[in-house]
């Protein structure tokens, strides 16, 4: 407890000079979330999580490390088509909820406890929501937002928390379409965009959140340019990123470009097999795509590779709660050979 006071009483504001946001004011902690998060986004997942527990260990109070230990194994969980492990994220969310409110006591009128206290409600939310309570899920996101808004309400600059407050605005809007004639319904889907351009555009912590955000608003808007847009910047910077892949290729298929497709879906098929970890709902997806692309340019010794290929992993074990989607892949599967017979 020593050593979190002495990081509680020396909370003031730093900026990036960069973009005029707020980082972290303690340099150790800051550097350790960095460093943590450009290993994340490598997918490192091993090394990244020995990051933050380093930053756990250094600050055992702190929230830092623990919210994002478990928010590497939401992003793991994101990766491989998996629901995030209960009993390892579970208590790491317990455990950052509690040490965001000791530091909100500590430090009532900094930003941070606010801003990782919503950080480990959205984690807790998304992960809820996958696990089929929705409920659950919408209460966590709304205290997540209101951590957010508190946060920003403490300091404006601290532009990291307009990621999942943009996330919550567009999607809280999106699910209640239908109800935003009524006088106390707002559309925040424009708002919700907006936050999440900012924080790509200026965020330190959550940039490439934002920017993985604003590729699935973007497709589910059918502005399938914007899309890619972001998806190439993010590969800029982090080539491998298989959430990137995903949103350039799907973007590129959605938009008709079925050339640049095939090359975006062969370059995340390479990322898929060349990982350490098998992956085989993602690369069942990933195949039956490239198949469905390339029917009429490939010849038919290619396309029985390929169909070998996916029958394989259809052949495989999957988790429960892909049982539905690997029979909607049989099917799919089934019609596309069935378009081969006939011609």
């Amino acid at each position: 407890m020593i050593r979190f006071a002495l990081i509680a009483v020396s909370v003031i504001l730093a900026f990036d000079s960069r973009t005029g946001a707020s980082t972290y004011p303690d340099v150790a902690i800051d550097s350790l979330l960095r460093a943590g998060i450009d290993l994340t986004l490598r997918q490192k997942y091993d090394s990244a999580q020995v990051m933050f527990r380093t930053l756990s260990n250094r600050y055992p109070a702190h929230p830092a490390g623990t919210v994002f230990q478990a928010g590497v194994l939401q992003t793991i969980a994101m990766d491989y088509e998996e629901l995030v492990a209960e009993n390892g994220f579970d208590s790491l969310i317990t455990l950052s909820k509690r040490q965001a409110d000791v530091l909100i006591e500590q430090t009532p009128d900094s930003p941070w406890g606010y801003f990782f206290r919503g950080t480990a409600l959205g984690n807790e939310a998304l992960a809820r929501a996958q696990r089929g309570d929705w409920l659950g899920g919408v209460v966590k996101a709304v205290s997540s937002a209101t951590g957010f808004e508190e946060a920003l309400h403490k300091d404006s600059s601290l532009v990291d928390a307009y990621a999942g407050l943009g996330t919550y605005y567009y999607w809280k809007t999106r699910r209640i379409e239908f109800l935003t004639w009524l006088p106390f319904v707002s559309d925040r889907k424009v708002e919700g965009v907006r936050l999440l351009k900012l924080c790509a555009e200026k965020g330190i912590y959550n940039r490439m959140p934002a920017m993985s955000s604003l590729v699935t608003v973007y497709l589910d808007m059918a502005e399938y340019e914007r899309a890619e847009e972001i998806a190439r910047t993010a590969l800029a910077e982090y080539p491998d990123n298989r959430i990137f892949l995903w949103g350039l290729a799907t973007a590129l298929e959605r938009s008709g470009k079925h050339e640049d497709a095939v090359l975006a879906y062969s370059r995340l098929l390479a990322a898929l097999v060349n990982d350490a970890r098998p992956n085989p709902y993602n690369e069942l997806v990933c195949r039956l795509n490239l198949l469905q692309l390339r029917l009429a340019t490939v010849d038919s010794q290619t396309r029985e590779g390929e169909i070998r290929a996916i029958r394989t992993l259809l052949k495989g074990s999957f988790p429960d709660h892909l049982s539905e989607r690997v029979k909607d892949k049989q099917a799919r599967l089934a019609e596309i050979e069935r378009v081969i017979g006939s011609q």
